[in-house]
Parts: C-alpha cells; structure tokens; sequence
C-alpha cells in the first residue's frame, strides 16, 4: 500500500472531506488531491495530516505497524501540561517552538522588545496543536508574570499562544507587546477603534482603555490557545 492509498483509507476511515482536511491541516486541497492521485509523492506536513485524521503518522508515512496505533482520539482527555521535557531527539508528535521574550535593545539604553527567539525554543506536542486548531508555524509559547491574570493563569505558567490569530475576539486572552513588555490580558473591542485590556484580577490590575491609532496602543502578538495549570 502506498502513501496515495494510506492517505485515502486514512480520510475516509474519518469521514473528512478534502476540503476539511485543507483546513485542518493548512494545505491546499489540490495538493491533498495530488496526494491521495500519487501525483505528489511526499509533504512535510504528514504529521499534522496524521493528527487531523486520528491516525498513527509513523503508518501514515511508512506503512509500518497499524493505522490506529497511536492515534489520538477526539474525546482524549488533555493533560495540564504538553511541554516535554528532556534533551532526546524530537519524536514525530512534537515540534519545537520560539519562546516570547523581553530583551534590551542595547546595552545602557534600559530600552526592552519582546522579541519572538532569541535562540530559546521549548519542544511542544503536535497533537495539542491540533486539537486546538493551531498550525506550528503559527505558534510560539511565552511564560507569563505577576499575578495580574489569577486565578485563570498563575505566575510562572508557560502559555501556547497562536500568532495567526491577532483580531481580538471578546473576551479572550491575548499576548501584548506593550512598549516592550509582554503582557497577558483579555481584550474587548469598543467602538472609534479603541480597546479595552481587562486583567482578571481587577481588584490589584484596573482595566485600561487605549485608541489603537495611539502610538502607546498594545500591539496584540497573538491569542493565548493554551496555558500551563498549577494544582
């Protein structure tokens, strides 16, 4: 059985459309078509075409072993954490991700950016990303700090954040880059363009108001998907 055929069993065995497939993985469904016609022989996304279709992806790529094996199933129950730990080779359900931090510009200048790598990358599981609809290469984990978001998200907590979505939905937390500071709130639109940034404890945090024509206007980095929980 070759890729072409592993493929189809695999869509039809999930009653996934091509199109769906296109969306959940990000590929274009032509070349998903190619795929399951043999006219293209390979894709470097066959790890989230896996993820998508519940299936092993070591099976979907080779052939070996069963196409259940491994699979992910869509009532699995989420673990509080999906960062892995450890210095072993990257294993076909993980990727590795930039890490969100504040750096100085140059030294003296006590001038900071928030930057998206500066050589810092976590490994992060694949099928996390999956389930929350997120593309690897439109993510990017963060740590935040303070107590600002308690009791939702803890100082210290390592959070998931997609840098493809940047329009803000009400109500949801996003990462800010606020003057060079990385800061973790939940956003609420208002009319004449302006933004409401509201911290969870708002006992210690008042929420703020900014015009996004403001040059001192937050810049949304991107939608936090997931965080860390501490018992």
């Amino acid at each position: 059985m070759e890729l072409k055929d592993r493929l189809k069993q695999a869509r039809k065995h999930r009653k996934m459309s091509q199109a769906r497939l296109s969306e959940a993985t990000g590929l274009d469904q032509t070349t998903i078509s190619n795929l399951e016609t043999g006219k293209v022989l390979s894709t470097s996304k066959l790890v989230q075409i896996a993820h998508a279709l519940d299936v092993d992806a070591r099976w979907l790529a080779t052939g070996a072993g069963s196409m259940l094996d491994a699979a992910i199933s869509p009532d699995a129950e989420l673990i509080d954490t999906e960062i892995i730990e450890g210095n072993e080779p990257l294993r076909a359900d993980e990727v590795l991700l930039p890490l969100l931090r504040e750096v100085e510009f140059s030294a003296g200048q006590g001038a900071t950016q928030v930057i998206e790598n500066h050589g810092a990358q976590e490994r992060f599981s694949l099928p996390r990303l999956a389930r929350a609809g997120v593309q690897p290469q439109n993510a990017a984990l963060a740590v935040a700090r303070g107590d600002s978001m308690m009791p939702a998200i803890h100082d210290g907590a390592t959070l998931g954040i997609d840098k493809g979505c940047r329009s803000v939905i009400d109500g949801k937390i996003f990462v800010l880059d606020h003057g060079g500071m990385l800061r973790v709130k939940r956003l609420y639109r208002l009319p004449l363009n302006r933004l409401r940034v509201v911290s969870d404890n708002s006992v210690e945090y008042p929420e703020e108001t900014y015009s996004l024509s403001d040059p001192d206007a937050p810049k949304v980095l991107g939608r936090v998907f997931w965080w860390e929980n501490f018992d």
